[in-house]
């Protein structure tokens, strides 16, 4: 008798663990480009991404394994089938080796200058012969890569947001190219002009400085999920559905207000 109540229990824990396997999210690699902070830490995913990220696993009914990796490395990754990738825009370069989802939200790319620059930013053709800060790594599409070093000269900078102040307040490059959500030139200006004195990153020289945002985007960007043309096509299109879902019952839009 007791032989049996043995195996009975060991076949209910078996049942127990098979039922715990089979309702277990399934797990998948999200690659996300890193940010570093002024120290050169890798800097946390900014709240309102982990809120769209916590959505899509609900959505999905899967967790995400983050991997943050240096623009370029996350772009040969999901192009290699690493993981999908998260926070990126087409450019006829991606096109070639990913399948991108339907736009996720718009990021909006502004020039940003010192306060004291005469220029006058209206349209591309305001940029010529200008230094201008952009990320290495990130591109602005095929028109825009035919101008740099030609038409503009390109500052590569790393993606520390201090450090690409600290720069465009020294004078060494005439505007920068900064990605935002805000969809207003005031709003981002006053950001980043708190983020310069909660960071301390004017010297003593360069307090009479600071930071103006113009107010026409360099450009609206759409930002997708994106998996490698090799991989399996039904999590882009569960990803498709999940967004359709959401934008029609308002629980996305609703993440954009918070």
């Amino acid at each position: 008798m007791y032989a049996v109540k043995k195996i009975y229990r060991f076949l209910l824990f078996l049942s127990l663990m098979l039922v715990a396997s089979l309702t277990a999210a399934a797990t998948m690699p999200l690659l996300i480009a890193e940010s570093r902070d002024e120290n050169g830490d890798i800097a946390p995913i900014r709240p309102e991404n982990q809120k769209l990220i916590d959505y899509f696993e609900r959505a999905l009914d899967l967790q995400f394994e983050i991997r943050r990796y240096p623009l370029p490395r996350l772009v040969e990754s999901v192009k290699a089938g690493e993981g999908i990738g998260f926070g990126l825009s087409k450019s006829q370069e991606r096109l070639k080796v990913m399948r991108f989802s339907e736009a996720i939200f718009t990021d909006f790319v502004w020039v940003v200058a010192r306060n004291d620059s005469t220029l006058k930013f209206n349209t591309l053709q305001d940029l010529q012969g200008k230094s201008v800060g952009i990320v290495r790594g990130i591109r602005y599409g095929e028109k825009i890569d035919s101008m740099r070093g030609s038409f503009f000269k390109v500052e590569e900078d790393q993606p520390q947001t201090s450090s690409r102040l600290k720069k465009l307040l020294s004078g060494r490059m005439d505007v920068m190219l900064f990605n935002s959500r805000a969809a207003n030139a005031k709003e981002l200006e006053i950001e980043l002009n708190q983020y310069v004195k909660d960071k301390n990153l004017r010297t003593s020289s360069q307090m009479k400085f600071a930071i103006k945002v113009f107010s026409k985007p360099f450009l609206a960007d759409d930002i997708h999920f994106t998996a490698g043309l090799q991989s399996d096509r039904d999590i882009i299109e569960k990803i498709n559905l999940a967004i359709i879902k959401g934008r029609r019952s308002g629980e996305l839009p609703q993440l954009f207000r918070q």
